[in-house]
C-alpha cells in the first residue's frame, strides 16, 4: 500500500492507537481521586465535587458521533465527515482536523464510548492528570507511545467517553483534546 499523504498516515496511526487502547485488557491499579470543592473555573472546567451515575452504560446507549454538535465541530475545526467504527469494546467516531490555528499540523480527533471500561481502566503513557469537567470526573493522559492525548470523561463508574487527539506530538495536542472534551461533556447523558 502506498501512503499518499500525511493525513492518511495520521488516520491509520490513530486507528492503530485506538485498537491498541481497546485491545488492552490489563487494569491499572488505583482509583480516581476527587479534587477540592469550589466554583466553576476558567475554560469551563469545574473543581466542585464530581458526581456520576451508578451502574454501567448500555453498549448502544451513547452515539460518539452525536456528542460533538455542529457548533462544537466548528469550534474545534472538525469540518469533515466523521468516520464511524464499532470495535469489540467501544464505539468510535473520528474526524481529521486540518485548520486548527492552535496546532501546527493536522491531527485526528476521536470521540470514543467505552460502555464497560471506567476511568480506572485508562491505560496511559506516564502520568494521569485528574480533571473535573462540568460535574464529571475526568483524566487526561498521553496515549499511543506519546503520539496522542486523551481526556477520559466518566459516564458511570464502569463506563467512559474518551476525547482523543492523535498526531505527531501528543503533549502538544492535549490543549486541543481538553478543548473538545469541554464541548463533549455537556452532551453526555
Amino acid at each position: 500500500m502506498t501512503v499518499r499523504s500525511k493525513g492518511i498516515s495520521t488516520a491509520v496511526g490513530s486507528l492503530l492507537s485506538a485498537l491498541a487502547l481497546v485491545g488492552c485488557s490489563a487494569e491499572v491499579v488505583g482509583n480516581p481521586v476527587e479534587g477540592p470543592a469550589s466554583s466553576r473555573g476558567a475554560g469551563g472546567t469545574s473543581t466542585s465535587s464530581p458526581t456520576s451515575s451508578a451502574g454501567s452504560a448500555e453498549p448502544g446507549s451513547i452515539d460518539p458521533c452525536a456528542l460533538l454538535t455542529d457548533e462544537a465541530k466548528s469550534a474545534v475545526f472538525a469540518n469533515e465527515e466523521p468516520k464511524r467504527s464499532e470495535l469489540p469494546s467501544s464505539l468510535l467516531c473520528q474526524w481529521i482536523v486540518r485548520d486548527d490555528p492552535v496546532v501546527d499540523d493536522r491531527y485526528t480527533l476521536g470521540v470514543v464510548f467505552f460502555p464497560e471500561a471506567g476511568l480506572d481502566r485508562v491505560v496511559a503513557n506516564g502520568e494521569k492528570i485528574r480533571l473535573t469537567l462540568g460535574a464529571r470526573r475526568a483524566v487526561q493522559s498521553l496515549r499511543g507511545a506519546g503520539g496522542g492525548c486523551a481526556v477520559s470523561i466518566e459516564v458511570t463508574p464502569t463506563s467512559r467517553v474518551d476525547v482523543q487527539t492523535t498526531g505527531q506530538d501528543g503533549r502538544a495536542l492535549c490543549p486541543a483534546a481538553k478543548r473538545a472534551a469541554e464541548l463533549v461533556e455537556p452532551e453526555i447523558p
